[in-house]
Formats: structure tokens, C-alpha cells, sequence
């Protein structure tokens, strides 16, 4: 898979309060005898702590969400232990208006301590009862159509189960390295956060899966067993079905996706749209080779040292149709 690492965030400093001391010098006795009653009001609340003052995230991820609710889109992902300041709230049903490192959002408060104590004991129905008011935990659903289940926190990490979209997982830790730790197929594992809903089950649909035809050199994108578009390619000059310079006959899963012009430093030129499936060969569907400019070269549609080289229009609708985990059949 092409990931993306969790952002590293620079620690700013809490928001400073008067001390106790001054603040009572200065509101005088009628002002003290209405503070003791905002107080003593406060602490019978069987809803919330106040809405004003330092928090920290007290679950392992929290959605800041641009709006009071699970309905609402979310903007950012705040992590265990980071401070937010509490700007006003909370609503009837638990949720805070947040500043998060001058990121402004809601938050539901249950996740949240404020000033010591929990933000909202509620038990409100926010309409989401698993991630979706905050963080990884309870049960999520492959959102890719293959996510390798890996030993540990890291792409270099053994595969030991693949998952396909729509499977139900139960995740049961936090985020490491943009992994999550979860139980599927009888045992735990790390997958990839990025690759997970909390938001139901996922309609999967029929598969969309590419197919590559050596003989002909067609490449054709299916919906189930639907052919949507077809394509000649330019495949390896080795026409062995395994051979390392061969575009190998086998199944292979979608793994990497960069669009932009970039430098093959085994071809010697430039291509786009790369799609990578075999790792072991490092091949993958591209454009025909191009100048520094993108233009295509005078013999940049020859054959290839493995890979399946198209047009470049025909490339960019192939990387468009590709996702990450897509299953690619190559065959005589």
C-alpha cells in the first residue's frame, strides 16, 4: 500500500488563567456568594464538566468533527493525551466547541477531560455508537478491496491474512505508524487506519478488477463481469510467463499509485500514472515513455522490461479506475 504517516504535531503551550487568589480580590462579597453558587450548581450537574477551560483527549483518536454531531464532517483526528481549549459548550446532547493547535471544531465531550473530570456522562444518542463520535475502538469495516492483516505495526511486517472490503473488525488498540491493532479471522493483527470505516458497513458492489490479456495485449477494466474499457498495452520483451524482464502471467493485487511525471532510472526516461501490482518485478501500468515535458518519445510505445505500458490518456483512466488492494489478472 502507498501510505501516508500520522502528521507530527508541534506541542503549543496551555491557555493561562488568573490565579484564585486574584480572581477573588477582585469580585468582592457579592460577586464571591454568586461564584459559590455557579459552583455548587456545577457539581450537581449530572450531565458535564464546564464549558470553559484546558481538556485533553482521553481516548486513543478523537474525530474534530466541523459540527455538533456525528452528521457532521470530519476535519481533523486528535490524539490521546493532546491538549485542546474548551471554547464553549456543551450542547444538549455532549458535544464541545474545541481549539486544536488553532483548529476550531466539535468534539464529543465524553472523550474528553476537562479540568479533571469527564466532559459529558450523558450516555446522549449521537447516533453513532462505535467510532464515529470518537476514537479507533469498537468495530470498524474494510473500506479497499484487499488490506493485508500484518504481524506488526510496518509495511515490512509479515502478511499473515488478507481482508476484503466490507469485512467487519473489531480494533482494539490505538494508532501506531498509521496502523491500528485488530481482531478479524480468529486472531489480532495490524492494518492500515486509512483503509477502515466507522461509518457502517460498506456496500461493496461488484468487483472491479483489471484485466491483462498477453496475446491480444489488452488491458480491460471490468465491473464484475462487465467489461467498462479496453486498451492496448506494451508489455515485456521477455515473453516467458515468469521470467523477471516478462510482464509474468499470475494474480496481483494493486499496491502503489503516483500520478505524477516522474524519472524511471531503469528506463532511462520519464513516464505517468504509475499503478504498481507485482513488487517481486517492480512492475505496473504506466504511459509510453516521455520526454521531460510529457510528450510521448519517437519510440516510446516499444516493448518494456515488464511493465504495461498504454497511451497516456488510456494510462490516466486506468490509474483513475485502480485502487489500492484491486486484483490484476495477467494471462496468455
Amino acid at each position: 500500500m502507498l501510505v501516508w504517516g500520522n502528521p507530527c504535531r508541534r506541542l503549543s503551550g496551555v491557555r493561562c488563567t488568573a490565579s484564585a487568589g486574584v480572581a477573588w480580590r477582585r469580585i468582592g462579597n457579592l460577586g464571591a456568594v454568586a461564584l459559590l453558587f455557579a459552583i455548587m450548581a456545577l457539581a450537581l450537574s449530572p450531565h458535564s464538566a464546564r464549558g470553559e477551560g484546558n481538556a485533553y483527549v482521553n481516548t486513543d483518536v478523537l474525530n474534530l468533527r466541523d459540527g455538533p454531531g456525528t452528521w457532521a464532517n470530519v476535519q481533523d483526528r486528535m490524539w490521546q493525551g493532546e491538549p485542546v481549549d474548551v471554547l464553549d459548550g456543551p450542547t444538549d446532547d455532549g458535544w464541545y466547541q474545541v481549539s486544536y493547535y488553532g483548529e476550531v471544531g466539535w468534539a464529543y465531550g465524553e472523550y474528553l477531560t476537562i479540568d479533571g473530570d469527564s466532559g459529558w456522562y450523558g450516555g446522549a444518542d449521537t447516533g453513532d455508537s462505535s467510532g464515529g463520535v470518537g476514537g479507533y475502538g469498537g468495530t470498524a469495516w474494510v473500506n479497499t478491496d484487499r488490506l493485508n492483516m500484518r504481524a506488526w505495526a510496518s509495511l515490512d511486517a509479515d502478511v499473515l491474512d488478507v481482508l476484503s472490503q466490507g469485512d467487519e473488525v473489531s480494533v482494539i488498540g490505538g494508532e501506531e505508524n498509521g496502523f491500528v491493532q485488530v481482531t478479524a479471522h480468529g486472531f489480532s493483527a495490524w492494518v492500515w487506519s486509512g483503509y477502515l470505516t466507522w461509518d457502517g458497513p460498506v456496500e461493496t458492489g461488484p468487483e472491479r478488477w483489471i484485466d491483462v490479456d498477453r496475446s491480444s495485449h489488452t488491458v480491460t477494466l471490468y465491473v464484475g463481469d462487465e467489461a467498462t474499457a479496453s486498451y492496448w498495452a506494451s508489455l515485456g520483451y521477455d515473453k516467458s510467463t515468469d521470467g523477471f524482464y516478462s510482464t509474468a502471467v499470475g494474480t496481483y493485487y494493486v499496491y502503489a499509485k503516483y500520478a505524477p511525471l516522474s524519472w524511471t532510472e531503469w528506463g532511462k526516461t520519464y513516464i505517468k500514472w504509475w499503478v504498481g501490482f507485482d513488487p517481486d518485478r517492480d512492475n505496473g501500468f504506466h504511459s509510453y515513455s516521455l520526454d521531460a515535458d510529457g510528450n510521448v518519445l519517437p519510440r516510446g510505445a516499444g516493448p518494456t522490461g515488464g511493465c504495461v505500458a498504454t497511451e497516456p490518456a488510456a494510462a490516466e483512466e486506468i490509474y483513475n479506475f485502480a485502487t489500492i488492494g484491486m486484483r490484476v489478472e495477467i494471462h496468455q
